[in-house]
């Protein structure tokens, strides 16, 4: 019996590997190339802080998936061979430091999560659509699950000497982090339910006032690289995680800015649901 993960970003190879740990058999599918879309563009921001500011189910969540992330990139890198650009390096928010706050490449993460997954006999199938999942199947394909919707950002890169931002720095929405090679990411807008690719000219401009307020050092310097991703969201707003509407379907979707973060606990709770159900766990 296969498992089929319907979505091949970090959410999807996450459950897929998480599985396959679990000795079940899994095929993952993607519409496209594999971690081409939300994972590809994230700036891999782990703050839950300033991303969950009331308490709810969530922001208990998000904490937990940022505390497993030394362990989830350790075992990545080990099983994967191949190195992931991690750091717990603190968020400074204004009057705000929040020491245990990371970043992480994503880009990294999900070619880690590619190795790892082939390693353990997963069937990565790109350029693969999947119209009707048949049981057991995750569905993990972010804003295009059914009753999924798109918030489109842009985001700004500069190339910079490594070290000039020592941790990440947020103004409500907006904020920066430099990965260890230098490149600082600075992000990012909102347009709901935006399904192009192509940044907004004004939209640009804004952020790069945004980011010349935030980092007075980038008031006169052009961005190196602008580029836009489809955030997957949901109606209600939160993850939704958990049991499909049929037997034998879980659905993975909506994490919307925190799908980098939120990947550990997610692949752990479609696991244990997942193993529950078909008694292997």
């Amino acid at each position: 019996m296969e498992i089929q993960v319907i979505g091949g970003g970090i959410i999807g190879l996450s459950i897929a590997w998480r599985l396959a740990r679990r000795g079940l058999a899994v095929a993952v599918h993607d519409k496209g190339p594999m971690a081409s879309e939300a994972s590809w563009a994230g700036a891999g921001m782990l703050s839950p802080n300033g991303e969950f500011r009331t308490p709810s189910v969530w922001a208990d969540r998000a904490l937990r998936s940022l505390e497993a992330y030394p362990a989830f990139v350790a075992e990545l890198e080990a099983e994967s061979g191949v190195s992931i650009d991690f750091r717990i390096c603190g968020t400074r928010e204004e009057d705000r430091w929040y020491p245990e706050e990371a970043q992480v490449d994503p880009r990294g993460v999900c070619a880690a999560l590619q190795a790892a997954c082939q390693a353990r006999g997963v069937s990565l199938r790109p350029h693969s659509p999947v119209a009707a999942p048949a049981a057991p199947a995750v569905v993990a394909s972010g804003a295009w699950a059914p009753g999924g919707c798109a918030i489109r950002g842009t985001l700004l890169g500069y190339y910079l000497e490594p070290g000039v931002l020592p941790h990440i720095v947020r103004r409500g929405h907006h904020y920066a982090l430099q990965r260890n090679s230098g490149f600082v990411i600075f992000g990012s807008d909102e347009e709901p339910n935006v399904w192009t690719y192509a940044p907004r000219p004004e939209g640009v401009s804004a952020l790069r006032r945004a980011a010349a307020a935030l980092l007075p050092g980038l008031l006169d310097r052009p961005p190196d690289e602008v580029w836009t991703g489809l955030r997957p969201s949901s109606p209600a707003g939160d993850p939704v995680v958990g049991a499909g509407g049929a037997p034998g379907l879980w659905n993975a979707y909506g994490h919307y800015r925190n799908g980098i973060l939120l990947a550990p606990v997610t692949a752990s709770l479609i696991e244990d649901a997942v193993t529950s159900s078909l008694g292997t766990g």
